[in-house]
């Protein structure tokens, strides 16, 4: 039995994260959220930058005989510092981020990134907290099931030349 391919969801946040990794990997760590974050430790001397799914809102339908909405996603980047200011600071770091993904258009989206919101988020133990969120749209299509025609069974979110 053949694995099944990542989802909509799963292809934007690995993209993005190889997006983040090709631009810092060599200064910072970029991974996804932690699935237990009490138990995360920073293991890095400066930061880390952390990946998460945020949220979807749909619009209204475009279509009479099959759902095909417009998906508003959001994507939230927790950042992790030991410092707060200066070069290797975490006010730094979100300016670089935002330049980085403000206007990258991830695959299977129909617009590019853009900022929606930034926060601090506290200050514990020594280290700066700070969240980022980014907006991109993509397409939420029904899959249909007719006995009278072709089935659709499951949606290709690949790009094709």
């Amino acid at each position: 039995m053949s694995t099944p391919p990542n989802t909509q969801t799963e292809q934007l946040m690995d993209a993005m994260l190889a997006r983040l990794q090709a631009d810092f990997s060599d200064q910072l760590m970029i991974e996804r959220f932690p699935e237990n974050p009490q138990q995360y430790r920073l293991n890095h001397a400066r930061g880390a930058v952390l990946l998460a799914y945020g949220k979807s809102t749909f619009g209204h339908t475009q279509s009479t005989d099959a759902i095909v909405q417009a998906r508003h996603l959001v994507l939230r980047l927790t950042l992790i510092f030991r410092q707060l200011n200066g070069q290797d600071g975490v006010v730094s770091y979100l300016d670089r981020l935002r330049a980085t993904l403000t206007g990258w258009r991830p695959p299977h989206t129909d617009q590019a990134c853009h900022p929606i919101g930034e926060q601090f988020i506290g200050h514990t133990n020594g280290l700066w907290q700070y969240a980022q969120d980014y907006a991109t749209r993509a397409t939420q299509l029904q899959t249909i099931t007719d006995e009278n025609g072709p089935l659709l069974k499951s949606t290709d979110f690949q790009e094709h030349p």
